[in-house]
């Protein structure tokens, strides 16, 4: 159960910090390339991309890669979604929530 919580908390700073990037490059998405709103915002996410595959790295030699990377990836496309959602206007479908619940679905069968 302890190395279950590591992962998990593991993944989830993972999926946290990738999905601020990636939120990062849509706002900047919104000004002119290079101008100084854009790089404001760029900047921080190229770190930040750092800073994923930096823990990455470190976090493989304690989990296998075949659930870290599978439940940190599915966790940043529910957190992408959802922060396009809630901060970006994009709609809000079934289809996306029944694709957020195979996703997590799925990884739960993956991880057992």
């Amino acid at each position: 159960m302890k190395n279950i919580l590591a992962l998990l908390t593991s993944a989830l700073f993972l999926s946290v910090v990738l999905t601020l990037s990636h939120a990062l490059l849509r706002a900047a998405a919104l000004y002119t390339p290079f101008a100084l709103p854009w790089f404001i915002r760029v900047a921080p996410a190229l770190l930040l991309y750092g800073v994923v595959f930096i823990a990455y790295t470190f976090l493989l030699k304690y989990f296998d890669i075949s659930l870290l990377y599978p439940i940190y990836t599915a966790i940043s496309i529910i957190g992408v979604s959802l922060v396009g959602i809630a901060y970006f206007g994009e709609s809000f479908t079934y289809s996306k929530l029944i694709g957020m619940t195979f996703l997590l679905l799925g990884i739960s069968l993956i991880s057992l």
